[in-house]
């Protein structure tokens, strides 16, 4: 896919389109998910839930890196916004999503190496230094709070961005949110 501004149909390519909603999915199934693990009673269950927590956000990290890489090499461009305030608004609310996103995922796996948690049994992620249990634990509950504080501002900031996307879809009546539908689409969708 070309990096173009040239007109026609202003759309993502597939690519683009895909690893949005992947992503988009991923973050909000890990908040719901990292929310139930502790509903799990002390055991194995709990080990299980914790570990699917921790190998999505691996595949979430993965998927970032080639979302990033993938935009910078192949993404196409958009022209920016003329209207007033929109181009400057634009381009710090998607890297504060991309920055946010990626400060969870490292800190979740921060979370991880200083708990040293276990992957369903089978092996151990190692312990973070030669810490002494106290200091660890003290450690892993201040990275646990940022994770979760991240976490929660990403989901508001993720709906503030839907909520724009459907504005400019509703109100400015523009292509906006078909470019992340992969189709170009105009005007409200229910006509």
């Amino acid at each position: 896919m070309s990096r173009t501004d040239a007109p026609g149909p202003e759309r993502y390519d597939r690519t683009t389109v895909g690893l949005h909603w992947i992503v988009a999915v991923g973050v909000l199934g890990q908040w719901l998910g990292a929310h139930a693990i502790d509903l799990f009673p002390k055991g194995p269950l709990r080990v299980d839930a914790r570990s699917v927590h921790i190998l999505v956000g691996v595949t979430l990290l993965v998927l970032m890196g080639w979302r990033i890489w993938w935009r910078v090499r192949h993404g196409v461009r958009f022209a920016p916004d003329p209207r007033p305030g929109f181009a400057v608004a634009a381009r710090p609310g998607h890297l504060a999503l991309y920055g946010l996103l990626l400060t969870i995922l490292v800190l979740g796996a921060l979370d991880a190496w200083v708990r040293g948690d276990s992957i369903f049994g089978l092996f151990h992620i190692p312990h973070l230094g030669d810490l002494a249990p106290p200091a660890r634990h003290a450690l892993a509950e201040r990275v646990v709070a940022l994770h979760e504080l991240a976490a929660n501002l990403m989901l508001w900031l993720a709906a503030g961005h839907a909520i724009v996307a459907v504005a400019h879809h509703v109100w400015l009546k523009d292509a906006v949110l078909g470019r992340m539908l992969g189709k170009a689409v105009r005007g409200p969708w229910w006509r």
